[in-house]
């Protein structure tokens, strides 16, 4: 993509008016009428038309990938690797940014999301590593985040990290540009915003955003059940809530939580409408319906946060022998440091 070609240029003003191309490229998802239930309609924000993850995760990965080079946080020239813990989509796209921006990138992965979503981190990463762990780690200490703190704290001279947990990045992407989207696509008639959450941002940056416009919109949160096979969500009784959902939690007025056989078979029947998504936009899914039949004459918004490629395997299983299986990848380092 030649808009990137001067990544390395020597001036200032052509860096920087490539790192803010950068988010240029991310966002302004379609946002599609997917059914009228109880005389309300239900949206969904298509994020799985994002170019680098087809994810919601490209705009968070955006965003702290540049936010400290454009402010002068970080020297771009310096022989350093970004690290950071994903269960997948955010690793893609930071393993694909990256290089974009011609930064070195490294990502840790729990061994829980299995060969297809790691064979893509693997392909976009300069270095990219699985440690033991599942979806809920029970906190910092846990699994890939472990691992990663690990990392950086042994050597912090050679590892920038920017920890999509807790930075407020990762809220701002989202303040700044899912939020701002959605109000202007319903023409700011949207009554609830339906999002299942993990690092927290996207439904907190949303939410910021949208009750700033008008503080009687409803936000409602999604979490699956306890030992889910849902891929880039938490169940909130099994792991610790991130620092960016335990300090923003009030702007939150509900939530509800959806079994696994409900978010499958609903990404069942997304599949067969011609939305070729994830489980977790199954999770969103079936949450809108639920909170459609009991908000008469509305308007619900939600997001389908990406494509299926990640979760084919484990749906795949699914509809031919009716039984939910994650399979673990087994593979450590793949790359030397």
């Amino acid at each position: 993509m030649t808009v990137f070609a001067s990544v390395q240029a020597p001036s200032e003003e052509g860096y920087l008016s490539t790192i803010r191309s950068i988010r240029e490229t991310v966002g302004r998802t379609p946002l599609a009428h997917i059914e009228t239930v109880n005389d309300t309609r239900i949206f969904a924000k298509l994020e799985y038309f994002n170019p680098f993850s087809h994810s919601v995760k490209d705009r968070t990965a955006a965003y702290m990938l540049t936010g400290p080079l454009e402010k002068r946080e970080v020297d771009p020239g310096r022989d350093t690797i970004w690290i950071e813990a994903s269960s997948g989509n955010l690793g893609i796209a930071y393993g694909k940014i990256g290089r974009l921006l011609g930064l070195k990138t490294m990502v840790v992965a729990p061994s829980i999301v299995g060969d297809v979503t790691f064979r893509r981190i693997r392909s976009t990463t300069t270095f990219s590593e699985i440690t033991p762990g599942g979806y809920c780690p029970r906190g910092e200490r846990d699994g890939a985040i472990k691992k990663v703190m690990d990392t950086w704290v042994s050597q912090p001279e050679k590892f920038v990290w920017r920890d999509q947990y807790s930075n407020e990045d990762n809220i701002t992407a989202h303040e700044e540009t899912t939020g701002p989207e959605i109000w202007k696509q319903t023409k700011g008639r949207i009554t609830t915003l339906v999002a299942a959450t993990g690092t927290g941002g996207t439904i907190i940056g949303c939410g910021l955003y949208l009750k700033e416009q008008d503080p009687r919109i409803e936000i409602v949160g999604v979490q699956p059940q306890v030992k889910h096979h849902i891929q880039g969500v938490r169940n909130y009784e099994e792991s610790l809530k991130p620092l960016l959902l335990t300090q923003n939690e009030d702007l939150i007025d509900e939530w509800i939580e959806i079994d696994d056989k409900e978010a499958f078979d609903a990404t069942k029947l997304l599949w067969r409408k011609g939305f070729p998504v994830g489980t977790s936009s199954g999770l969103n899914y079936v949450a809108s319906r639920k909170i459609a039949r009991r908000r008469r004459g509305t308007e619900v918004v939600t997001l389908f946060p990406d494509a299926f490629t990640n979760s084919f395997k484990i749906m795949q299983n699914y509809l031919t022998t009716g039984r939910i299986e994650d399979s673990k990848t087994e593979e450590t380092k793949t790359q030397p440091l």
